[in-house]
């Protein structure tokens, strides 16, 4: 049992420190697309870590079954969410891009198309 604690505290720790990464890289980070991805992926990895670390440390079944699914949901709408932002800015700022605008290009065909 005390492997476990010991594992379930390293695990905690790790995801904090994803999550504390996270936070720094919002404020560090040039642009708003790269925020957004220090938004999105490290906090959900830092939490699942977490959850799995207060699993371990717990081990009752309620516990276990709370922390499977707020990581569960974590895992679904983290990518939606940082989708949607991810339109809006594009939408409403004019961030450089690196190549061809593609969601630009596919609006602008389908605000042209005919209608039938």
């Amino acid at each position: 049992m005390e492997a476990l604690d010991t594992i379930g505290d390293l695990l905690m720790i790790l995801g904090s420190l994803f999550a504390l990464l996270a936070g720094i890289g919002i404020h560090r980070f040039p642009d708003a697309y790269s925020r957004m991805h220090a938004a999105a992926k490290s906090p959900t990895l830092g939490l699942v870590l977490v959850a799995v670390g207060a699993a371990l440390r717990i081990r009752t079944g309620t516990a276990v079954g709370t922390l499977a699914l707020v990581a569960i949901l974590q895992l679904l709408t983290s990518p939606v969410a940082t989708h949607v932002a991810a339109r809006a800015v594009h939408l409403r700022m004019n961030v450089p891009q690196d190549g061809i605008d593609e969601l630009d290009r596919d609006e602008r065909d389908a605000l042209n198309r005919p209608t039938s």
